[in-house]
């Protein structure tokens, strides 16, 4: 509990400076269950995006237009109710470490008391520099890092006659942001950004962007050695007591990533033996029109 207390001590701390802006979540992993977390509601503000609105909530910008399906990326109407998708099903797999879902462009971070987990947005590769699926760990930490440009970049910007600098010194533009966690596979780099607006969204060349706010929490928190699994779940079933969830998000290639996974046995899995019903038409409808949160589909009977 130390650990919480000093987190959240930290989180009123900047909330005097920064009132706008929010920090990792963290919570409790559920006894009961595999769901953490609850949707909130906001309204828009005179010159918001989703970008922003998301960010004062620690929800990336893809989570935000899944969640708010017709509303203007860019100039979401002022005084209207806006929801915030703040409610998650943890990933499938173990608990171990950092987990990293591509799928929802969100990290969880295990913590080691085995108790609770945080989570944040992440930018991922863009499409021709897909971030690989990946069962790593931490193998470096750097506070101001200097970034020495990988080779397939340099290569990138010339063929659009772009020239770039071969490295990179710390300071307010550099592209790793003050913190950086190098993983286990060449130029694979989990970093802030100065770009807040690619977090959360297809914005790298491969690595992992986060917020210099959350990075740094999460810096703070993790060892060397520390696992590091990617992977690319864009179903996931959840259960809280006795009620099944789904939460549901468009996978980013089909062809590179996704092999189909038939719901009903991520059901069975999530489940086991126990009796339960399933509203099918309500699967297909989360299925159809992905929502990136957890929506009830069913329930348990003992």
């Amino acid at each position: 509990m130390k650990l919480i207390t000093m987190a959240t001590k930290r989180m009123c701390w900047f909330a005097l400076l920064l009132p706008s802006v929010s920090f990792g979540l963290t919570f409790v992993i559920p006894h009961n269950g595999n769901i953490v977390g609850k949707i909130q509601y906001t309204t828009i503000m005179p010159g918001d995006s989703l970008s922003t609105i998301g960010r004062r909530f620690d929800m990336g910008g893809y989570e935000m237009v899944e969640a708010n399906p017709g509303v203007s990326y860019a100039s979401p109407p002022p005084g209207e109710e806006i929801l915030i998708p703040s409610r998650f099903i943890l990933p499938a797999g173990e608990r171990k470490g950092i987990v990293i879902n591509l799928a929802e462009m969100r990290l969880y971070f295990y913590h080691p008391d085995g108790v609770h987990v945080s989570t944040y947005p992440v930018g991922v590769g863009q499409e021709g520099w897909n971030t690989p699926l990946l069962h790593t760990q931490v193998v470096r930490k750097r506070q101001h890092p200097t970034w020495v440009v990988p080779k397939s970049i340099l290569e990138n910007h010339e063929r659009h006659g772009k020239y770039i600098d071969k490295v990179m010194p710390p300071g307010p533009d550099n592209p790793l942001g003050d913190y950086a966690l190098s993983l286990g596979a060449e130029n694979i780099v989990i970093h802030g950004s100065p770009f807040p607006k690619g977090v959360g969204v297809r914005s790298s060349h491969g690595c992992i962007r986060m917020l210099n706010e959350d990075v740094e929490e999460l810096y703070n928190n993790v060892q060397v050695g520390t696992p590091v699994n990617i992977i690319h779940q864009p179903t996931k079933i959840g259960r809280l007591n006795d009620k099944i969830y789904m939460e549901a998000h468009v996978p980013l290639s089909k062809s590179i990533y996704y092999s189909e996974h038939n719901v009903g046995d991520l059901i069975y899995k999530m489940v086991g033996k126990a009796k339960y019903a399933i509203e099918w038409n309500k699967v297909q409808n989360l299925q159809a029109h992905t929502s990136g949160y957890p929506l009830p589909i069913g329930s348990i009977f003992n």
